[in-house]
């Protein structure tokens, strides 16, 4: 079966309850095709948190504060990673890991909460929007801004008609 499938709270609530009641581990791995550190995994959070420990997480934000804070669980207090997830809610111990590793390189600069890939332009030009008529200064800002975006429109389709050409150039 897939190594990153997705099992449903169901699921994992029934390979917990079986475990609590006196499943061996390696069975019930091998009986739903489970890894043994999954059951684990789950068998703990339960443990910790009941049963709506087991549903899935997605996009969950942390604060700074939040993570510092386990960090420092993590290091000061001497938690191991799957204990920290534990007492603190994180449904993988890679992500503890993660923050480990950004705040050993960064410090607390590592917790930035800027995710994915920046934004291409920064400030996006707004082309005054009024009801009634325009002053003739707004006409020329206005103006001006689509003549910037128009010259900025045509040096892109210029840089890419030369690297095609110096592609096919190349190929020759």
């Amino acid at each position: 079966m897939g190594k990153n499938r997705k099992h449903s709270a169901e699921l994992r609530l029934a390979v917990v309850k079986s475990y609590l009641g006196g499943g061996g581990i390696n069975e019930l791995a091998r009986r739903f095709g489970i890894t043994r550190s999954c059951i684990q995994k789950w068998v703990g959070h339960y443990k910790q948190g009941g049963g709506s420990s087991l549903l899935p997480q997605y996009g969950r934000d942390y604060t700074i504060e939040f993570k510092q804070q386990v960090v420092f669980a993590y290091q000061k207090q001497g938690l191991s990673l799957n204990e920290c997830c534990f007492k603190f809610k994180i449904p993988s111990k890679s992500t503890l890991h993660v923050w480990v590793r950004q705040y050993e390189q960064f410090g607390i600069d590592g917790f930035s909460t800027a995710r994915g890939r920046p934004r291409s332009m920064k400030n996006k030009p707004k082309i005054i929007k009024t009801y009634g008529p325009l002053t003739r200064l707004e006409q020329l800002e206005n103006e001006n801004l689509r003549l910037r975006a128009e010259n900025d429109l045509l040096k892109k389709l210029d840089a890419l008609i030369r690297q095609k050409e110096a592609a096919q150039k190349k190929k020759r």
